[in-house]
């Protein structure tokens, strides 16, 4: 099977089956990358960082926030160096600054950005949701490690018409992460409450264009189109850590066909 065909089939797998295919794909994705980080060393990397930094956040967002990277080994060197998504860090703060009550993390992975917002929003609920039950056992472990379990909600795969479960519309946060699974789930039509909700949306561009959920979105929000861009010299932590290779461990290896959205009500 081709590689163009390969990506058709999960692109049609996700539209319709997108429960099943999405817990399937993120759990398959998820243990390759723990076998790549073995294979490069970036788990023993990420490791000597976290030791270094004291098993903290040093920088960005959520700076000072702990995490545990055992249970959840995959590259976390960026995160525990605050460089992590640097492109984000501004919609980051703008979302923050938006004081959402409400907030709904899919595909959270082992909590940085579900616990991180339970930190700096005191008063949000935050819902964390991921199809890997590894990710949402390292959620909550983060989330008590950093004393914000009554805040934060594991809840595992969230479908098509079931975000006003979780999301209100007087003042609500969808961040999203999810294999290519934004293009069936990112629907007013289905779930209304979307269209008062900010959303902040990794667009997976192999499975779909990010102009089919502009479109969707274009008449109640404003649209932050945020694309990759290389770590400027004078935000690198060089010197923070001897003996650890800065430019590796700051690497996200991200594909060039990654990108985000960041959709934010405008005002009535």
């Amino acid at each position: 099977m081709g590689l163009l065909t390969k990506k058709k089939v999960k692109s049609a797998a996700l539209r319709v089956f997108p429960g099943l295919a999405l817990k399937l794909l993120s759990i398959r994705s998820r243990r390759m990358i723990e076998s790549e980080c073995r294979e490069l060393g970036l788990d023993r990397l990420a490791r000597e960082v976290s030791q270094a930094t004291g098993r903290r956040i040093a920088g960005g967002p959520f700076v000072g926030m702990r995490l545990d990277y055992d249970s959840f080994p995959v590259h976390s060197s960026p995160k525990f160096l605050g460089t992590y998504e640097y492109e984000l860090q501004g919609v980051i703060e703008r979302a923050i600054q938006l004081d959402p009550k409400y907030v709904l993390n899919v595909g959270c992975a082992e909590g940085y950005y579900a616990v991180g917002l339970a930190i700096r929003l005191n008063d949000a609920q935050v819902f964390a949701a991921d199809a890997d039950p590894k990710a949402l056992s390292a959620t909550i472990k983060n989330a008590e490690l950093n004393g914000v379990s009554a805040q934060v909600y594991p809840v595992g795969i969230v479908k098509p018409g079931q975000f006003s479960r979780y999301l209100k519309t007087d003042g609500s946060l969808l961040m999203m992460d999810c294999e290519g699974a934004e293009f069936s789930l990112l629907d007013p039509a289905t779930d209304p409450v979307l269209l008062r909700t900010n959303i902040l949306v990794e667009i997976h561009q192999e499975f779909g264009d990010e102009c089919e959920i502009i479109r969707k979105f274009e008449d109640t929000h404003s649209v932050i189109e945020i694309a990759p861009a290389p770590r400027p010299a004078s935000e690198l932590p060089v010197g923070l850590i001897e003996g650890i290779d800065v430019l590796s461990a700051t690497d996200e290896r991200r594909s060039l066909q990654t990108s985000w959205l960041f959709l934010e009500v405008r005002s009535l």
